[in-house]
């Protein structure tokens, strides 16, 4: 009789075991979609910062040379 209330135990361990597997393969499958949405915004973010990495240098390399304009205009005048 213990035998078969152990064996009864065991089963219903394992359909509770049997329903939480397909809940924990659905919660996987949203967070590697969630992952995946967040991997894509921190490309763009990288692709926006780069951008804004370049036109730094623009401004930086244009800087100089406004810098020498208004020196002549300066001297002009």
């Amino acid at each position: 009789m213990r035998g078969h209330f152990q064996l009864s135990v065991i089963s219903y361990q394992l359909s509770v075991i049997s329903y939480q597997l397909p809940v924990i393969s659905y919660q996987l499958s949203v967070t590697s979609y969630q992952l995946s949405v967040i991997s894509y915004q921190l490309s763009v973010i990288s692709y926006q910062l780069s951008v804004i990495s370049y036109q730094l240098s623009v401004i930086s390399y244009q800087l100089p040379v406004i810098s020498y304009q208004l020196s002549v205009i300066r001297f002009e005048f």
